[in-house]
């Protein structure tokens, strides 16, 4: 098993893509750990100038940590 990280990204629908993240671990015993998420396709609709300004406005008021 090959120590490291990937990431494999596949078309679900027109809006969406599934994004499966692989951590895999070569150490005494190994591990893998696996998670597949669906996240939306923001190459297809990505946001508009108005979105991004309401997205930054967001986290500036956010209060840090």
């Amino acid at each position: 098993m090959a120590k490291g990280v990937d990431i494999e990204m596949r078309p679900l629908d027109e809006d969406h893509v599934r994004a499966k993240i692989t951590w895999s671990e070569q150490d005494v015993g190994g591990g893998k750990l696996v998670v597949e998420i669906t996240v939306r396709n923001m190459k297809i609709h990505p946001k508009t100038d108005e979105r991004l300004t309401i997205s930054a406005a967001r986290r500036l008021k956010a209060p840090s940590r």
